[in-house]
């Protein structure tokens, strides 16, 4: 149970109930950005008998906090949030069907985790508090190309999301999109690692690359069952592996957005190649 030194920490997250179960406090996060292949990552960590995930996919809990986003935010209680964490008799039932079915093993989860892709850009505030709810949390922080990834984000949240062919799309509108403080902050890989690293222990921060998702899709999986403590095993891997999970329409970067996106994050991408030896030349 929670006790009194943990709720002084706390400055975002509310506990007014004095019976919390931390227990049930996840294990992980996928922290994202957003299109880094946290959908792909997700989709594929759910089938392992030793994962529990939380449903939905983004409970946006803890990147609503200081935002209040009418659009996300339910509640700061923490026994809200954990609710997320305990599989209904149901559930239980059908995914322990499912990894007989699956793997020959029973579903008994060992690790639990959420994934929400704003969780990259937490203040490091915040990120203390999940700390002091679990000093043993593990963050997965996913890296793309920053050009790419912002492309990816504004074809999603203009062209798919709202049902609009890209021609419809203003070349205002790209431009305001691609030049919004939240998609800077999301370019900013080194300083999201660096906060995140600061609040867990040595360690508990796992640095993927988005580009082995297409060249060593099983490779990855496999380093992040080790990082999870979890049985790192190809059986359960599933063969849609290489299959593309939560894709958008190919376009081409029109070139004035590409010289955009080239200068401004100019100095996100020498920073990725001097810290993670990271280059998309």
């Amino acid at each position: 149970m929670i006790d009194e030194a943990i709720r002084r920490r706390l400055r975002w997250v509310k506990v007014s109930s004095g019976d919390v179960d931390l227990s049930r406090f996840p294990d992980f996060l996928i922290v994202g950005p957003q299109r880094t292949g946290t959908t792909w990552l997700h989709a594929h960590l759910r089938t392992h008998p030793e994962i529990f995930l939380a449903e939905p996919k983004e409970l946006y809990f803890f990147s609503s906090l200081k935002t209040r986003d009418p659009k996300r935010f339910v509640s700061d209680e923490l026994s809200f949030y954990l609710r997320f964490f305990h599989d209904p008799l149901w559930r239980w039932a059908v995914k322990t069907g499912a990894s007989v079915w699956r793997h020959r093993q029973r579903y008994t989860p060992r690790v639990r985790g959420e994934a929400t892709a704003s969780y990259a850009a937490l203040d490091p505030d915040v990120i203390a508090d999940i700390a002091a709810l679990n000093p043993e949390v593990k963050a997965i922080l996913m890296i793309r190309n920053p050009i790419d990834r912002a492309w990816s984000h504004a074809k999603k949240d203009l062209v798919r999301n709202r049902g609009r062919r890209f021609a419809e799309v203003s070349d205002d509108e790209i431009r305001a999109f691609l030049t919004d403080p939240y998609q800077l902050a999301c370019a900013h890989y080194v300083e999201q690692h660096d906060r995140w690293a600061a609040h867990l222990r040595p360690g508990q921060v796992f640095t993927g690359v988005f580009d082995d998702i297409v060249t060593r899709p099983e490779e990855l999986l496999l380093e992040v069952m080790r990082f999870l403590g979890v049985e790192a095993d190809r059986r359960f891997i599933d063969r849609s592996v290489r299959s593309p999970v939560n894709p958008t329409e190919a376009t081409r970067i029109p070139a004035q957005f590409r010289q955009l996106l080239e200068e401004q994050f100019k100095e996100d991408l020498a920073q990725l190649q001097a810290r993670f030896g990271l280059s998309w030349k």
